[in-house]
């Protein structure tokens, strides 16, 4: 059946059981009707807190480990707060966020900083084109901007908003909502959205998977059938569990009603919105149309280049125009999007001639001192000047990654019922190294006849290294040479290695 792009079912666990494709008519009639809307209940949010940790090297410690780096500490973790929405609640807000995309690009359309908002967009790579730009492309435009202008003495400013979606002022964002609908004043059904992503309600996710005494409702297939399912309350140990026990839901709405209400946490928030909801993304850009609009025209007129993705700023301007350009940022963040970008968020690059050859390096923002060794960072790149390359924490988080999965696939292997306890290894080299590399249309069996397949609409996207080979492809009329994919050049030497210490563990 084909379904709007705004119809995205989800499998994470909520309040209520996930929806299918079988639910699409009558979900369609319900959510385009604003009559419904206007008067539609949301369920609280269901709250998790992200934790990405932090890994850094100790410049205090002399000792060394075995390959002679320093050693490693765990830096401050970056916690990132989400709400999920129930199954039909995303949906509402899917549906308002495809409403509203499609008014914000047709506003911008003819703006010149149209090129300038780069996020939470679909830009294609060219125009006609079915692909779209993604950071890679945003990032070698940056970078081809400094290329072409390394005649002059460049100053970069990369900032970072303060916890941007926290702190959205609500009264800016209801009039910019307006403005791009083209209202005085929301609509009901609007208004009734607007009202729920503004007036955060939520529940702990513990809290309600506690409350049912941990338990969760799995989808298991029906004994003797190859195609029916059902919804069963199982015991499952812990929430790390979820996905592998193929849990989908909390409990079911009723039973929420009936027993939970005491756990709805009113955060009596008077800014901010939820990061996590299909429409959050789409009003982070409403919201800052008049500061996209203000800096473009100011770093316009000096003949510079400005680009805001998400939360991150960056911008590239003559030295002479550093300072006035950074004050003139942080004027217009506090006061017309009444926002923050601290100092310890701010960094300030400058590339010119040193020693013969064209350099960017870092400098202090009060003494101005040059740090040669830092290089600018953006969008998961580095930028010296001469070459542009991975930062190298993107590798980490990968084997990291590697060296978790390998980990789950030996005690899968140990405990499981087989007798010759092997690992899985297709499923790790597709994952892992290049194999897996190439992305792909998915063809599915057919229904009328299991021989045959045919084409979906979904895609197999390829692993990490897919993302290293389009980023060596992209930055190659930068670097002239294969320096992104030789950053990768250990992962297969990582993979053995770690695949003959897991294989030997098992067979003790």
């Amino acid at each position: 059946m084909e379904t709007p792009e705004w119809y995205k079912l989800k499998r994470y666990p909520h309040i209520g059981e996930p929806l299918t494709i079988k639910d699409y008519n009558w979900v369609k009639e319900y959510i385009e009707d604003e009559t419904c809307i206007k008067k539609h209940s949301f369920l609280p949010l269901v709250h998790k807190c992200i934790v990405q940790r932090k890994y850094r090297a100790d410049k205090n410690s002399i000792i060394r480990n075995p390959t002679g780096k320093r050693k490693r500490i765990i830096g401050k973790p970056k916690i990132r707060n989400i709400y999920y929405a129930s199954h039909f609640d995303s949906l509402i807000f899917s549906y308002y966020n495809s409403l509203l995309s499609e008014a914000y690009n047709k506003l911008i359309k003819n703006k010149k900083f149209e090129s300038s908002i780069v996020a939470y967009r679909k830009i294609p790579i060219i125009e006609g084109s079915e692909k779209n730009k993604c950071n890679v492309d945003f990032a070698k435009t940056t970078f081809e901007f400094i290329e072409s202008n390394k005649h002059e003495k460049l100053s970069v400013i990369v900032a970072d908003v303060t916890s941007f979606f926290d702190n959205l002022d609500h009264k800016t964002l209801k009039r910019h909502w307006c403005n791009v609908i083209n209202e005085n004043t929301l609509p009901p059904d609007h208004y009734n959205v607007f009202k729920a992503l503004t007036k955060l309600r939520y529940v702990e996710s513990d809290q309600l998977f506690n409350s049912y005494k941990g338990t969760m409702i799995v989808e298991k297939g029906v004994p003797n059938s190859s195609t029916l399912k059902e919804y069963k309350r199982i015991k499952i140990n812990s929430n790390k569990y979820f996905k592998e026990k193929n849990a989908v839901a909390y409990c079911t709405k009723d039973e929420f009603l009936k027993n939970n209400l005491n756990l709805v946490i009113s955060a009596q928030n008077k800014k901010g919105i939820p990061q996590g909801s299909p429409i959050s993304a789409t009003l982070a850009n409403i919201y800052m149309l008049d500061f996209d609009q203000e800096v473009f025209e100011k770093v316009d007129s000096i003949n510079g280049f400005y680009q805001r993705y998400s939360d991150d700023l960056i911008i590239v301007c003559k030295q002479e125009y550093e300072d006035v350009i950074i004050q003139f940022i942080r004027d217009r963040i506090e006061n017309l999007a009444k926002l923050e970008i601290s100092e310890s968020k701010t960094r300030i690059y400058r590339f010119e001639d040193v020693d013969g050859a064209f350099q960017g390096f870092e400098i202090d923002e009060k003494t101005k001192n040059p740090n040669y060794n830092k290089s600018l960072e953006y969008l998961g790149f580095t930028y010296n000047g001469q070459r542009v390359l991975i930062k190298t924490s993107g590798f980490s988080k990968f084997y990291r990654a590697m060296k978790r999965s390998f980990k789950k696939s030996s005690s899968l292997a140990k405990n499981s019922k087989n007798p010759d306890k092997r690992i899985f290894k297709s499923r790790l080299y597709k994952r892992f190294t290049y194999k897996g590399a190439n992305r792909k249309l998915i063809y599915r069996p057919s229904k009328d006849d299991a021989k045959k397949y045919i084409k979906t609409k979904e895609y197999y996207w390829g692993n990490y290294m897919s993302y290293i080979y389009k980023s060596n492809d992209a930055m190659f009329s930068i670097n002239s040479t294969d320096v992104i994919k030789k950053q990768s050049r250990k992962f297969w030497k990582n993979f053995h290695r770690l695949m003959k210490f897991h294989e030997h563990k098992l067979t003790k």
